[in-house]
Protein backbone atom coordinates (compact mmCIF):
# COMPACT_ATOMS: atom_id res chain seq x y z
CA UNK A 1 0.00 0.00 0.00
CA UNK A 2 2.96 2.85 0.55
CA UNK A 3 4.18 2.06 -2.94
CA UNK A 4 0.63 3.46 -4.07
CA UNK A 5 0.69 6.63 -2.18
CA UNK A 6 -2.26 5.28 -0.42
CA UNK A 7 -2.86 7.78 3.39
CA UNK A 8 -2.38 5.81 6.14
CA UNK A 9 -5.97 6.71 7.69
CA UNK A 10 -7.15 5.18 4.40
CA UNK A 11 -4.89 1.98 4.96
CA UNK A 12 -6.15 1.89 8.77
CA UNK A 13 -9.69 1.47 7.17
CA UNK A 14 -8.98 -0.38 4.49
CA UNK A 15 -7.21 -3.19 7.34
CA UNK A 16 -10.27 -2.38 9.54
CA UNK A 17 -13.16 -3.36 7.26
CA UNK A 18 -10.66 -6.82 6.53
CA UNK A 19 -10.20 -7.66 10.01
CA UNK A 20 -14.09 -6.85 10.46
CA UNK A 21 -15.26 -9.24 7.86
CA UNK A 22 -12.50 -11.75 9.10
CA UNK A 23 -13.82 -11.68 12.46
CA UNK A 24 -17.79 -12.14 11.04
CA UNK A 25 -16.78 -15.41 8.89
CA UNK A 26 -14.37 -16.89 11.50
CA UNK A 27 -16.12 -19.86 12.41
CA UNK A 28 -16.50 -20.95 8.31
CA UNK A 29 -12.68 -19.65 7.47
CA UNK A 30 -9.96 -22.70 6.90
CA UNK A 31 -6.79 -20.76 6.40
CA UNK A 32 -7.19 -17.27 8.59
CA UNK A 33 -3.81 -15.73 6.93
CA UNK A 34 -4.98 -16.24 3.58
CA UNK A 35 -8.68 -15.09 4.03
CA UNK A 36 -7.36 -12.10 5.97
CA UNK A 37 -4.35 -11.30 3.10
CA UNK A 38 -7.96 -12.11 0.09
CA UNK A 39 -9.99 -9.40 2.48
CA UNK A 40 -7.19 -6.61 2.91
CA UNK A 41 -6.39 -7.02 -1.30
CA UNK A 42 -9.97 -7.05 -2.07
CA UNK A 43 -10.87 -3.69 0.40
CA UNK A 44 -7.86 -2.07 -1.27
CA UNK A 45 -8.98 -2.45 -5.06
CA UNK A 46 -12.16 -1.25 -3.53
CA UNK A 47 -10.41 2.28 -1.96
CA UNK A 48 -8.55 2.55 -5.31
CA UNK A 49 -11.60 2.23 -7.48
CA UNK A 50 -13.46 4.54 -5.52
CA UNK A 51 -10.46 7.34 -5.45
CA UNK A 52 -10.31 6.93 -8.83
CA UNK A 53 -14.01 7.81 -9.22
CA UNK A 54 -14.04 10.15 -6.83
CA UNK A 55 -11.05 11.68 -8.88
CA UNK A 56 -12.56 11.85 -12.33
CA UNK A 57 -15.81 13.78 -11.45
CA UNK A 58 -14.67 15.64 -9.36
CA UNK A 59 -13.00 18.47 -11.47
CA UNK A 60 -14.25 18.47 -14.78
CA UNK A 61 -15.78 22.02 -14.49
CA UNK A 62 -14.96 22.83 -10.72
CA UNK A 63 -17.50 25.40 -10.83
CA UNK A 64 -19.94 23.55 -11.63
CA UNK A 65 -20.50 22.46 -8.06
CA UNK A 66 -21.24 25.99 -6.46
CA UNK A 67 -22.78 27.45 -9.85
CA UNK A 68 -25.85 26.55 -8.62
CA UNK A 69 -25.82 28.16 -5.48
CA UNK A 70 -28.32 31.33 -5.65
CA UNK A 71 -26.45 34.99 -4.81
CA UNK A 72 -27.94 36.41 -1.54
CA UNK A 73 -30.79 38.38 -2.01
CA UNK A 74 -29.72 41.11 0.22
CA UNK A 75 -26.33 42.16 -1.25
CA UNK A 76 -25.74 45.33 -3.38
CA UNK A 77 -25.65 44.35 -6.79
CA UNK A 78 -22.39 46.55 -6.98
CA UNK A 79 -20.71 44.67 -4.08
CA UNK A 80 -20.85 40.97 -5.49
CA UNK A 81 -19.50 38.99 -8.09
CA UNK A 82 -22.13 36.98 -10.55
CA UNK A 83 -21.36 33.56 -9.62
CA UNK A 84 -20.42 32.72 -12.76
CA UNK A 85 -18.06 35.28 -13.31
CA UNK A 86 -17.16 33.77 -9.79
CA UNK A 87 -16.88 30.46 -11.54
CA UNK A 88 -15.13 31.43 -14.20
CA UNK A 89 -12.35 33.39 -12.40
CA UNK A 90 -12.06 30.39 -9.89
CA UNK A 91 -11.02 27.94 -13.33
CA UNK A 92 -7.79 30.80 -13.50
CA UNK A 93 -6.21 29.18 -10.40
CA UNK A 94 -3.89 26.32 -10.33
CA UNK A 95 -5.78 22.75 -9.97
CA UNK A 96 -4.86 22.26 -6.36
CA UNK A 97 -6.55 25.77 -5.59
CA UNK A 98 -9.93 25.61 -7.87
CA UNK A 99 -9.99 21.36 -5.79
CA UNK A 100 -9.47 23.78 -2.06
CA UNK A 101 -12.00 25.96 -3.08
CA UNK A 102 -14.53 24.20 -4.34
CA UNK A 103 -14.19 21.51 -1.90
CA UNK A 104 -14.51 23.91 0.94
CA UNK A 105 -17.54 25.97 -0.78
CA UNK A 106 -19.13 21.54 -0.58
CA UNK A 107 -18.66 21.73 2.78
CA UNK A 108 -15.91 19.23 2.81
CA UNK A 109 -13.85 18.60 5.67
CA UNK A 110 -10.15 19.88 6.26
CA UNK A 111 -9.32 15.69 6.73
CA UNK A 112 -11.37 15.48 2.96
CA UNK A 113 -9.49 18.24 1.45
CA UNK A 114 -6.62 16.94 2.85
CA UNK A 115 -6.88 13.52 0.94
CA UNK A 116 -8.01 15.45 -2.37
CA UNK A 117 -4.57 17.05 -2.25
CA UNK A 118 -2.70 13.78 -0.78
CA UNK A 119 -1.40 16.52 2.04
CA UNK A 120 -1.80 16.62 5.88
CA UNK A 121 -4.54 19.32 6.80
CA UNK A 122 -2.88 21.68 7.87
CA UNK A 123 -1.10 21.80 4.59
CA UNK A 124 -4.29 21.76 3.23
CA UNK A 125 -5.68 24.67 5.82
CA UNK A 126 -2.48 26.91 4.05
CA UNK A 127 -3.48 25.60 0.61
CA UNK A 128 -7.35 27.38 1.37
CA UNK A 129 -6.05 30.40 2.60
CA UNK A 130 -3.74 30.77 0.22
CA UNK A 131 -6.45 30.24 -2.70
CA UNK A 132 -8.89 32.54 -0.82
CA UNK A 133 -6.30 35.32 -1.21
CA UNK A 134 -5.73 34.71 -4.87
CA UNK A 135 -9.11 34.24 -6.05
CA UNK A 136 -9.88 37.34 -3.83
CA UNK A 137 -6.70 38.88 -6.06
CA UNK A 138 -8.64 37.84 -9.21
CA UNK A 139 -11.98 39.38 -8.29
CA UNK A 140 -10.69 42.83 -7.22
CA UNK A 141 -8.82 42.83 -10.26
CA UNK A 142 -12.46 41.66 -12.68
CA UNK A 143 -14.25 44.05 -10.42
CA UNK A 144 -12.06 47.24 -11.61
CA UNK A 145 -11.58 45.84 -15.06
CA UNK A 146 -15.87 46.07 -15.11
Amino acid sequence: MRKTGISKTDAEDVLSVAYTETSRAWDDIVDPEGFLWDRVSKRFLDHVRKQKQRDQEFLCDPSEKIAHVPAPVDGEPEGCVGLIRLAELITQLPPDDQKVIVMDACGDSKEDQAVALSTSPGAARVRLSRAKKKLDVLVKKDAEEH
